[in-house]
């Protein structure tokens, strides 16, 4: 076998290790955020660029009332990454997160625009069922 097809095949044996990884990275950010489901509505927002400095997922929790009850974050630029609670959001008006009016002064932008995302389909989904869908 030629030196390109040993370099192929270790590009596709490397390629199917960071699937795998980011398979289980994807299974315990879920495992973390199930908590988070019993507490009220829960969405998750996606904020960030794929390739400059990576994405951040911000899943928020928010009762009947309309007030965040909780959150997570999943940021980084690597598999790696493990998800954190994210307090910064805690007590807040869904309404203020989801038009931009509240943003946690301390996170990054990704964060913020992640927040943003998961509060806009908290909205959304209240709205719909108000209007009687599902």
């Amino acid at each position: 076998m030629s030196n390109i097809g040993k370099l192929f095949i270790l590009i596709g044996i490397m390629w199917l290790f960071q699937l795998w990884f980011a398979y289980k990275q994807a299974k315990i950010f879920q495992d973390d955020i199930r908590s988070l489901r019993k507490q009220g509505t829960m969405a998750i927002g996606v904020g960030g660029r794929r390739y400059r400095g990576g994405r951040a997922f911000v899943a928020l929790t928010a009762g009947e009332d309309g007030i965040v009850k909780d959150g997570m974050v999943l940021k980084g630029f690597t598999i790696f990454a493990r998800s954190q609670r994210l307090t910064a959001y805690t007590g807040f008006s869904i309404d203020e997160i989801a038009s931009g009016d509240r943003i946690a002064l301390g996170e990054k932008r990704k964060v913020q625009e992640a927040a943003k995302s998961s509060a806009q389909h908290i909205v959304e989904h209240r709205d719909r069922i108000k209007a009687g869908g599902e």
